[in-house]
């Protein structure tokens, strides 16, 4: 009896053993997991990203854990979209995933609640060596005076360009200012579509226009905005609304307020015929305008307005896609490094292929695949005349929607918007975006 119990005391303190080494080497690799059978370490990782990317998703993540086997990896996916990932994710930041896929505007609110983990050392020097200038900066968040990088980029497509019929616009130089384009549409009874008016983020083209005219956001350490800077209300701003005066002033330019009217514009009546020669909108209508025009349906960027005697280059906001990894994640360094594999040249590749997205990746973006594809060719070259969406003033957008409905409203009623009349709109809005 004696024997039997020396040998079950035996066996427990074994067991016991075996247990702290199996601790102490989780321990030393920074990260929590346990132990499979085969003696390897498992290691569990949520994943959120949007419905559409659920399959991509996880295809991806057993592409990872097929090539590390050195480890056993069980993943679990969660649904995040766009529009309430920051209250879906700050609802409780650490019980949220370990990876993450946000819009970059959202990332300085993320960073405040400690939900971004920063990516630094060699990573680092790889993501910003690897991507597109503008995908870095929508990674980065400015931390005492420093740049710090703090996510992945992904994707970066979410801007606007211009959608054109090919069978009114027959030469190509037509398509260089807006002037020449409304000229050419009006000669064919046709009108040109662009959503400035109740929406602040088109309407931001024409003021991008004039490289001096900027807003800049002081944030105090918990990234809360504290000073906000902005010159619309000046002599440039002045020459901006001039030209927009202008250009509602046409007979075939429409300040549109609704995305859908774009599509009724490009769909054609019972007579087969289209209202729309010409519209200003983004990849999320592709599809649909691809279908409605066919084969002439032509993409090209952004063109001149006239502004001030010169022509300049209408240059909206681009957004990126990132993924972050949670900053109070129980597997931070797996966490890191699935994130970096699953925003890698490859699998960037693979979301352009499966899903339409333009890469970051400058090795990516350079493949004839992505280079042939007529949209996303024409958003990677806008995209370097383009502002990276980030650091705008949580006011900007609101007054800035509503900032050219008076111009839209005398177009209708035969009257004119002075100077004075532009300007006093301007100083309203400086007012309301710098909170006082």
């Amino acid at each position: 009896m004696k024997f039997i119990i020396k040998l079950t005391a035996l066996a427990l303190s074994l067991a016991t053993l075996g247990s702290m080494i199996a601790a102490c080497s989780r321990d030393g690799s920074g990260d929590g997991g346990s132990g499979g059978g085969d003696g390897k370490k498992t290691v569990t990782l949520t994943v959120w990203g949007a419905q559409e990317d659920q399959q991509m998703l996880k295809e991806m993540c057993d592409a990872y854990a097929r090539e590390n086997t050195e480890v056993t990896y069980k993943f679990n996916f969660g649904v995040l979209g766009e529009g309430n990932s920051s209250d879906k994710i700050l609802n409780d930041v650490e019980a949220g995933p370990d990876i993450f896929n946000f819009p970059s505007d959202r990332i300085n609110t993320f960073y405040a609640a400690g939900a971004l983990a920063r990516i630094g050392g060699d990573l680092e020097t790889a993501v910003k060596a690897e991507n597109a200038e503008g995908a870095v900066d929508a990674a980065t968040v400015k931390v005492n005076g420093e740049d710090h990088l703090y996510a992945f980029p992904v994707t970066g497509d979410n801007c606007y360009f211009l959608y054109y019929d090919k069978s009114v616009f027959k030469n190509p130089t037509d398509l260089q200012s807006l002037d020449k384009i409304l000229d050419t549409a009006e000669a064919a009874g046709k009108k040109v579509h662009f959503k400035i008016n109740d929406d602040g983020w088109y309407l931001a083209s024409f003021f991008f226009a004039d490289e001096d005219l900027k807003y800049d956001v002081t944030y105090n350490d918990r990234m809360v905005e504290e000073k906000i800077a902005i010159n619309f209300d000046t002599e440039d701003g002045l020459e901006v609304m001039k030209s927009i005066r202008h250009y509602i002033g046409r007979d075939g330019f429409v300040a549109q307020t609704d995305d859908s009217k774009i599509i009724a514009a490009f769909t054609p009546d019972k007579n087969g015929k289209r209202e729309a020669a010409a519209a200003v909108s983004g990849t999320w209508n592709a599809t649909t305008i691809k279908q409605l025009l066919g084969d002439d349906m032509g993409v090209c960027i952004l063109p001149t307005v006239k502004m001030d005697g010169e022509d300049v280059r209408l240059s909206g906001f681009m957004g990126y896609k990132l993924m972050g990894v949670n900053g109070y994640s129980q597997n931070k360094g797996e966490a890191t490094k699935l994130a970096a594999y699953l925003t890698n040249e490859q699998n960037q590749l693979k979301r352009f292929k499966d899903r339409g997205f333009a890469p970051t990746n400058k090795k990516a973006a350079a493949t004839t695949e992505v280079m042939n594809d007529p949209v996303i060719s024409v958003v990677l070259e806008q995209a370097a005349y383009n502002r990276s969406q980030k650091n705008v003033p949580s006011t900007f957008w609101t007054p800035m929607a509503s900032l050219i409905t008076p111009l839209v409203t005398a177009k209708a009623e035969g009257k004119v918007v002075t100077d004075e009349q532009m300007m006093g709109y301007l100083e309203a809005l400086c007012k309301q975006i710098r909170k006082g």
